[in-house]
């Protein structure tokens, strides 16, 4: 039983020293464009992106809104167009309005944050700046409670 704890308290203190060697930024590179959309303008990207298993198509373009539910917080892409949520407005999704915006989301792409960035069962839209760097974009949400929330993608031509 002894020699379980050892092992467990060498793996975990490995897992504990080792996270910020990983986490550690590398060289500082600059994008290549960077755009802010506001809530409700569209974001079209030109080629396809990657997050996971989520591939975002690209020849087409999309309103951004920030989604959360039971299962997490999501930065979701829906259609381009005028908004069916006034910007600044939280719908919840057991409302009718609500339904109808979920109902026509195309893509749901999880967010790692440590705040809440709206409350639970709503969808808004949301404001971001977009870092091009080549291979890979970034968008980062604008004007949230949790600053510098970024999704990171790859982009694949």
């Amino acid at each position: 039983m002894k020699m379980i704890r050892v092992v467990l308290l060498i793996v975990t203190l490995t897992l504990a020293l080792g996270a910020p060697l990983v986490a550690a930024p590398g060289p500082k590179m600059k994008p290549q464009k960077v755009k802010i959309y506001d809530r409700g303008e569209g974001f079209c990207p030109s080629a396809a992106l990657v997050y996971g298993s989520v591939i975002i198509q690209s020849g087409r373009c999309y309103t951004l809104f920030v989604l959360r539910q039971g299962s997490g917080t999501f930065l979701a892409f829906g259609p381009p167009g005028p908004p069916m949520i006034p910007p600044g407005q939280l719908v919840r999704l057991s409302t009718p309005a609500g339904a109808k915006v979920k109902g026509r989301i195309f893509y749901l792409v999880p967010i790692q944050t440590t705040a809440v960035l709206v409350p639970a069962n709503t969808v808004t839209l949301v404001s971001v700046r977009v870092d091009d760097f080549g291979p890979r974009l970034g968008i980062v949400l604008v004007g949230v409670p949790a600053p510098n929330v970024v999704v990171i993608f790859n982009v694949r031509l």
